[in-house]
């Protein structure tokens, strides 16, 4: 029997457009967090952070010095276990690596605070640690280091364990938060990355955003499901926009997108695994270290069609790789001397729509690859799921060149790296009909 081809048929749902302006700085404090003002740093990990990522752990430890002018032997840092599933087991091979880095076992410190029972340990139950955030004593101790490491996991347990009930800062975040404003510095990974803003993601992906929008989690118990994107309480050390994390292997930039259109701020950043945006308070500026890179949304020439399902125009996107730097005073960049522009430069003329915009790096290898590399002047790029066998729904995203757009290559530490500004972007909600071709 001869096999029939199956056609998709893409049907644009249409929307009359209202323009929606988007304004730059940090959103509405709508708790009692204490607001941080910050002269210090942070270094922000999206997750997957590797024991031999040398330039992020090395960027760490010595802003660590920096803080007081110590000598590596001198830097203390404390850890706070608290996100992690098995805290004890966490906490010790983040120890392992800033030893392995330079930083004397002894200048270590676990801080004990946590919710989980940490099955690597026999003599002690890790629960107990979980009204440890309103401990003076604790708190005293870390107003002594110079650097405090989040680590990942549940990013909702460093907020149960660090915010009041009432939405106020515990002891042990009112201290972090005055060394982390004289100077000190601050990092995490994964959800030890998340809670730097705030508000924060707690849960969600690009799917589940786009077609459900933002829920407010108010009670840090709630069960927030495995689709639906939840804004949160964060600790707000970073005050520029929502950060995501796992954000190009995981698919995570429409929830980026939908979480920052909600939350009304200019700019969204998404770090990409094995690697970290670094933010010095000093001169309000974001450097990317490491393996990969991050993805910088900005909202502010951006339109929102009005209708049922989420839909922009005009959304401005850059990424960013090792050594390239954005200043958030001025909005301008500055590349790192490898990096050479690819203008005027074309390899390709064919550009395919990509057919699952939220695969792992998808999004990189349209915005290089399809776009700028390519003699095209736009590129697109789909999700859509299927209701059953002949009709679903999706996102057409349509990303295009304008006479800002510009590419930069170059090959750093042995390898390929690619960075992209300028790129303009327009997503739109689709239906999907199966016909067969007789």
């Amino acid at each position: 029997m001869r096999k029939l081809p199956i056609i998709f048929v893409l049907v644009l749902t249409m929307f009359s457009i209202t323009m929606y302006s988007f304004h730059a700085g940090a959103t509405e404090n709508k708790n009692s967090l204490s607001k941080t003002s910050g002269k210090g740093s942070l270094v922000i990990v999206g997750g997957a952070l590797s024991s031999d990522n040398e330039a992020v752990y090395k960027k760490y430890v010595t802003l660590a010095q920096q803080y007081k002018g110590k000598s590596l032997k001198d830097v203390k840092i404390a850890i706070i276990p608290a996100a992690s599933a098995a805290p004890i087991e966490s906490a010790d091979s983040y120890k392992d690596d800033f030893v392995r880095y330079g930083v004397l076992e002894k200048n270590i410190y676990t801080a004990p605070i946590a919710l989980m029972d940490d099955p690597s340990t026999k003599d002690v139950d890790e629960s107990t640690w979980k009204n440890n955030g309103n401990n003076a004593e604790i708190a005293k101790k870390i107003e002594e280091f110079d650097a405090i490491w989040f680590v990942g996991g549940d990013q909702l347990r460093h907020i149960k364990t660090l915010v009041t009930a009432d939405g106020k800062d515990t002891v042990v975040l009112q201290a972090i938060r005055k060394i982390y404003d004289n100077g000190a510095v601050l990092g995490g990974s994964s959800a030890g990355a998340a809670v730097m803003s705030n508000p924060m993601i707690a849960s969600g992906t690009s799917v589940g955003a786009l077609n459900e929008g933002v829920h407010i989690l108010k009670n840090f118990d709630q069960d927030t499901g495995d689709d639906q994107l939840f804004l949160t309480t964060g600790l707000g050390f970073f005050t520029h926009g929502i950060v995501d994390q796992h954000f190009l292997e995981r698919g995570r930039f429409g929830r980026l997108l939908v979480a920052s259109q909600y939350n009304k701020t200019r700019y969204g950043f998404g770090v990409d695994e094995n690697s970290a945006m670094v933010y010095t308070a000093k001169d309000n500026s974001i450097e990317i270290v490491g393996a990969s890179g991050l993805l910088i949304v900005d909202l502010q020439g951006a339109s929102t069609p009005k209708g049922k399902r989420f839909a922009m125009n005009n959304v401005t996107m850059h990424y960013l790789e090792k050594g390239d730097r954005f200043n958030l005073n001025d909005g301008t960049f500055t590349l790192n001397k490898l990096h050479e522009t690819t203008k005027g430069i074309e390899y390709y003329s064919k550009n395919p729509i990509a057919k699952d915009i939220f695969g792992p790096q998808v999004l990189k290898k349209v915005l290089t690859e399809d776009l700028i590399d390519n003699e095209a002047t736009t590129a697109e790029a789909l999700w859509f799921g299927m209701e059953d066998e002949k009709k679903g729904t999706g996102f057409r995203f349509t990303f295009r060149k304008t006479d800002k757009t510009e590419g930069f290559w170059g090959r750093i530490d042995k390898v390929g790296s690619y960075s992209a500004l300028n790129v303009q972007m327009d997503v739109e909600p689709i239906s999907i009909k199966i016909s067969i071709d007789k």
